[in-house]
C-alpha cells in the first residue's frame, strides 16, 4: 500500500511553524494524522423526523454496524473499515485530490475531478489514482472511455475496493427522506453550543451548504427565525435543497448576500439572538487528505478575511447576543489569533462554557477558547469553537 510519509520540509515551513505554535513537538504527528480519515464517520440524527433509537434500528436492519454516540443525543457513528492494500491494475483513472479524498472511503467515482483516463470497456475495474499517483480504489466502470468523453455529470465506475469502506450512505432511502445529515462531530457541537432557542433570532453568517443551518432549526423545532446568508449563488442554492431534502426549510429566509456587509445592505429590525461566524478557512482539519499543500499566505489571506466578519457581528450584535465562531483548521492564526483581535481590537470577550464533550479547554492569555486535537484517541477531525459576547463588560 502507498506509504504515508511526511516531513517538515515537505509543507511550507511557515504554515509548520503556525502549527507548531498549537502543537509544539507533536506537529509531525498531526500532520501525519490528517492524512489518515478519522475512524468514526457521524451521522447527525434529523429528530424533526425519526428519535435517534428508530434510525439505529432501521440501519442495523441493512447490516450496518452504526453505534450511538454516548454525549450528543442527535448523533450517531458508522466504523470506518480500513486500511486495505489496493492494487495497480493496468487501467488507471486520475482524479483530483477532491475527488480522491472522497473515493478513498468508500464514495463512488463521477465524472466531475476526473483529470486524466486510459482507454476502458464498459463493466471493466479499474484502479483509481490521486494526482500524486496514490492508489485510492479500484472501480468498476460503469461505462466506456468512449461514453466518458462525451459526459458532464453522473455516475462513472462503482467503488469495489477502497483504501478505508464505509457504507454508501447517500444511496440510502433514509438519506434521500433526510432522516439524517452526515456531518463531523464537532460540528455537530457547534449548533449545540449556539443552542437556538423559541423566538430568537439567529444569523448564520456563512450557510453553505446548510448544515448547521438545518439544525438549527431542528434544535429550536423550527420555533426561530433563521438569517442563512451565502454570497455565492450556487451554494445558497445546496442551502435550500439541504433544508428542503430534510424537510427543516421552516422559518428560514435565505439571502445570497455576502454577510460581511449585511449592516449595509439590511436594514435589520432588532438585535440577532445567536451569531454562528463559521467562514472559510484553510481546512486543514477535515480528513483525510491526499497531501498538504497549503501555503502560508492561504493562511494570511483566510484570518484577514475572517476578521470581516468578526467586525460585522460586533457591529450588527446586541449586549446580550452571544456570538459562536468555528473553523474546521488547525492554524494559530485563523483560530487563537482571530479570537485575541475580536477581544482586544473590537472589545469582545470570550465565555467560558467548561467542559465540552471531546474538546480540550485552551487557555491563551486573556481568551479560553476550545479544540478537537485529531491525535485524541476518539480520533476526531481538527476543529476550533470561540463563543464570544459583543461586549467585554
Amino acid at each position: 500500500m502507498y506509504a504515508l510519509r511526511l516531513r517538515k520540509m515537505e509543507i511550507d515551513t511557515k504554515v509548520y511553524s503556525s502549527l507548531s505554535k498549537v502543537y509544539g513537538s507533536l506537529t509531525s504527528e498531526v500532520l501525519k494524522q490528517i492524512l489518515l480519515p478519522s475512524k468514526r464517520l457521524y451521522l447527525r440524527v434529523n429528530t424533526m423526523k425519526i428519535t435517534r433509537d428508530e434510525l439505529l434500528e432501521r440501519l442495523r436492519e441493512k447490516n450496518i454496524d452504526i453505534y450511538p454516540d454516548p454525549y450528543v443525543d442527535e448523533a450517531v457513528y458508522i466504523q470506518l473499515k480500513g486500511p486495505y492494500n489496493i492494487p495497480l491494475l493496468n487501467k488507471t483513472i486520475i482524479v483530483d485530490k477532491y475527488a480522491a479524498e472522497s473515493i478513498m472511503i468508500g464514495a463512488s467515482l463521477y465524472r466531475p475531478g476526473i483529470i486524466k483516463y486510459d482507454k476502458f470497456n464498459e463493466g471493466e475495474e479499474v484502479t483509481v489514482l490521486a494526482p500524486n499517483y496514490r492508489p485510492v480504489a479500484i472501480v468498476k466502470t460503469l461505462v466506456s472511455s468512449e461514453k466518458l468523453k462525451h459526459m458532464r455529470k453522473g455516475i462513472v465506475g462503482e467503488n469495489i475496493l477502497s483504501i478505508y469502506r464505509a457504507p454508501a450512505i447517500r444511496d440510502l432511502p433514509e438519506y434521500s427522506k433526510g432522516l439524517f445529515y452526515p456531518q463531523s462531530l464537532p460540528a455537530i457541537i457547534t449548533t449545540k453550543i449556539l443552542d437556538p432557542g423559541p423566538g430568537e433570532l439567529v444569523i448564520d453568517m456563512n450557510a453553505a451548504p446548510g448544515g448547521k443551518t438545518s439544525h438549527i432549526v431542528q434544535l429550536s423545532r423550527g420555533a426561530c427565525r433563521v438569517l442563512a446568508l451565502e454570497r455565492n449563488t450556487k451554494k445558497a442554492e445546496v442551502v435550500r435543497k439541504t433544508l428542503t431534502r430534510l424537510d427543516l426549510y421552516k422559518n428560514v429566509l435565505i439571502l445570497p448576500l455576502d454577510s460581511r456587509y449585511i449592516h449595509i445592505d439590511l436594514d435589520l429590525v432588532g438585535k440577532p439572538d445567536k451569531i454562528l461566524i463559521d467562514p472559510p478557512c484553510t481546512g486543514l482539519g477535515v480528513r483525510p487528505k491526499i497531501e498538504i499543500t497549503t501555503q502560508y499566505k492561504d493562511i494570511i489571506n483566510s484570518y484577514l478575511y475572517q476578521r470581516q466578519f468578526l467586525n460585522t457581528a460586533k457591529r450588527i450584535a446586541g449586549e446580550e447576543t452571544t456570538i459562536v465562531y468555528s473553523t474546521c483548521t488547525l492554524t494559530w492564526e485563523e483560530n487563537e489569533g482571530n479570537i485575541l483581535y475580536a477581544v482586544r481590537k473590537l472589545g469582545m470577550k470570550t465565555i467560558d462554557l467548561g467542559r465540552i464533550p471531546y474538546a480540550d479547554k485552551v487557555y491563551y492569555d486573556d481568551i479560553v477558547v476550545y479544540r478537537f486535537n485529531p491525535l485524541k484517541p476518539i480520533d476526531l477531525n481538527g476543529y476550533f469553537i470561540a463563543v464570544l459576547s459583543p461586549t467585554a463588560s
